[in-house]
């Protein structure tokens, strides 16, 4: 009797030895497939944000005055004469 007692926890002591090792090679695939994941969006946020700072280049080079200036004089425009500009109140 008590040795049916010792195989049954011997038995139920390798069960459970199994089960955490099972949980444990689980828990170390998920580590790994989560790396991986935070790489890639930490790539993802850096391409973004090297091309957040070609855009505002771009946007700051479009917007220069000088260029402006120059856009405007190759289409004819001119600055507006006193008077015939009217600002309405918000």
């Amino acid at each position: 009797m008590i040795r049916q007692y010792w195989v049954l926890g011997c038995l139920a002591g390798m069960v459970s030895a199994l089960g955490l090792c099972l949980a444990l090679v689980w828990v170390n695939i998920e580590l790994v497939d989560v790396s991986y994941d935070l790489k890639r969006l930490q790539n993802s946020l850096q391409e973004n944000q090297d091309l957040n700072a070609k855009l505002e280049v771009e946007y700051n080079h479009l917007l220069a005055p000088a260029r402006l200036q120059t856009l405007a004089q190759e289409h004819g425009l001119q600055p507006a004469e006193q008077g015939t500009v009217r600002r309405l109140a918000q």
